[in-house]
């Protein structure tokens, strides 16, 4: 049996691994904190550092005897500037860059082409801004708006660009193979735009793999529904969604995303800038506290830290602040949203929320070889612990990122009277509601009941 329990916790924390936090001890110290996540952004670093980290991480999870889900961010057909001299160049308010192949900031001769003079230049996730001024000997001429530090291979996004090619990039083939070949089964899939973009990565990655699919396009969030059905779990990636429409738009967006991803049972993360401040500070801003905390309200299963961990000077002490604020948010108070019946485990998961209510129980068991009970359990916010057994790993992965769930794997699920004695004995359980799923199909739940230890 594998117990994923750390510091338990309703909402989920993804952490974001960079050479701030990849040294041994601190991937200990994280895992020991109650990190559910890691995640390991592909468009930074070469294939012998994610191999030296992930052994790093397993052997750390096999000292604290913890489990912690590993997942490779894919690059995506994303623009991105080449290496600046010394591996960071200052930026200056008001002093003019060469871009281009032999630029001062490096672009490809694709990216140059498609660049509109009448259009602002968004580099570092929008952190720096920059004004076209002309175009000449193969190079751009652009004014910076605003200094600061470009360092290498960082964003660069402007308006009416697009994504030409397939889906998935080769990049993204290389990297769901090498992921694969170190045991991870769990991808999270850049600038998708459709659900076809899924299934394309589905193919390559396997059935047996999941998939999270972030929104950052303006395109995805036109077919969301559909990408939300065709992927395993919803990324709102906020750093490229708000470049690529209206700031003021984005707080509505991300609601709406994440109440459609309630409706249809996905596990959803909301991420970037969570608490960004603390990239350089101890403590976040009231505006981040807040952010975080209506996330939380909003329905989001996690959160995620990418800046303030992979690259932060106090990527512990950020871990630790997002987990306070999750542990402050009054879980009691939130009411059960009531879904549609349509189905027939429909049907049993409305009577399992409803007796937990009127019967005042805040335990469930959940046996759930596909997982889908426990997730549409999970959809509801009960202020309830939700323990969900499987014997299948990807469908564990898929609960791990599940608000107010405990996942548990064991290899198979012969004799489950006696695991789930033995899973109220570990967790001290004594009353519970039991749904087992075991002997049913993928579209019903075979059983509801009370059971006392």
């Amino acid at each position: 049996m594998q117990y994923i329990k750390m510091n338990y916790k309703r909402v989920k924390t993804v952490v974001t691994i960079g050479p701030a936090c990849d040294s041994y001890q601190m991937l200990k110290k994280l895992i020991l904190e109650g990190a559910d996540a890691f995640r390991f952004n592909l468009s930074h670093g070469n294939k012998d550092y994610f191999r030296k980290v992930v052994a790093d991480v397993r052997k750390a999870e096999e000292e604290t005897k913890r489990k912690v889900l590993i997942f490779f961010d894919l690059p995506g057909p994303k623009f991105r500037t080449g290496k600046v001299h010394g591996d960071k160049l200052e930026i200056k308010d008001g002093t003019e860059y060469t871009f281009g192949k032999n630029g001062q900031i490096q672009v490809s001769e694709d990216i140059l082409k498609m660049i509109n003079l009448k259009n602002k230049l968004l580099l570092s996730d929008g952190k720096l801004e920059f004004k076209p001024i002309k175009k000449e000997m193969g190079l751009l001429i652009a004014r910076a708006l605003n200094g600061g530090i470009l360092l290498n291979e960082q964003s660069i996004n402007f308006k009416g660009i697009s994504y030409p090619g397939k889906y998935p990039t080769q990049k993204d083939i290389d990297g769901i193979k090498f992921g694969l070949s170190l045991g991870i089964h769990t991808f999270a899939l850049s600038f998708v735009s459709n659900s076809k973009d899924v299934e394309n990565a589905r193919r390559i990655a396997g059935e047996e793999s999941t998939l999270i699919a972030k929104i950052e396009r303006l395109e995805a969030v036109k077919h969301f529904e559909e990408i939300a059905r065709a992927a395993d779990i919803i990324m709102v990636a906020r750093g490229d969604l708000g470049l690529n429409l209206d700031i003021a738009d984005l707080p509505e967006v991300q609601k709406k995303l994440i109440f459609i991803c309630n409706q249809y049972s996905r596990p959803v993360i909301t991420a970037t800038q969570m608490l960004e401040s603390m990239t350089n500070n101890v403590m976040p801003t009231r505006a981040e506290a807040d952010d975080v905390f209506t996330a939380i309200e909003e329905g989001t299963d996690a959160v995620m830290l990418s800046e303030e961990t992979a690259i932060g000077v106090y990527p512990l002490k950020a871990l630790k602040m997002l987990q306070h604020i999750i542990s402050k948010y009054n879980y009691s108070k939130v009411p059960p949203n009531k879904y549609r019946i349509i189905t027939e485990r429909d049907a049993i998961v409305n009577a399992a929320v409803d007796l937990s209510t009127k019967a005042k129980i805040n335990k469930m068991i959940v046996v759930t070889p596909h997982g889908k009970s426990a997730l549409n359990i999970a959809r509801y916010h009960l202020p309830v612990d939700i323990i969900g057994i499987t014997d299948k790993p990807y469908i564990l992965a898929r609960l791990i990122f599940s608000r107010g769930v405990i996942p548990i794997l064991f290899e198979d699920l012969k004799n489950i009277e006696e695991k789930v004695k033995q899973i109220a004995k570990q967790y001290k359980i004594k009353k519970a509601i039991l749904i087992s799923g075991l002997s049913a199909s993928e579209n019903a739940s075979e059983s509801i009941r009370i059971v006392k230890f």
